[in-house]
């Protein structure tokens, strides 16, 4: 709980249009997305897609920090398909996954990441829809 109060107050030191706002928006939506991971409550998942939505628009083509905003925001749809298995999640989570992966050519120190996203949306696809 003192971690969301300290994202919170940072969120609050940080209005719309200060540079460090989509961190803040990130740190909410992780925290969000872990304790949806270690408690299964899925008003946090909501959360943590709406923060995570709120960064990725912080952080528009060109961005030095897109590529984080949508693997992140990727993963909590996945996350949300997971649970709810509502088809659009996971197809977003796919599109999501992809620009983030446009992002980074081979040999780029974060393209495992992208990769690993997209396995495990293709898995929950075969998984789900065979």
């Amino acid at each position: 709980d003192e971690a969301f109060e300290l994202h919170h107050a940072a969120l609050d030191l940080h209005p719309p249009g200060h540079p460090l706002q989509s961190w803040s928006l990130n740190g909410l939506a992780g925290c969000y997305s872990s304790r949806y991971k270690h408690q299964g409550v899925v008003a946090d998942l909501e959360e943590a897609v709406k923060f995570g939505r709120a960064m990725l628009e912080l952080c528009p083509p060109g961005h030095p920090h897109r590529d984080l905003s949508l693997n992140s925001l990727a993963a909590d749809l996945w996350e949300r398909f997971e649970k709810l298995t509502t088809v659009c999640d996971l197809d977003e989570a796919f599109e999501l996954h992809r620009a983030a992966l446009d992002l980074h050519p081979p040999g780029h120190p974060h393209r495992s990441w992208s990769l690993h996203g997209l396995a495990l949306c293709y898995s929950s696809r075969y998984s789900n829809q065979g």
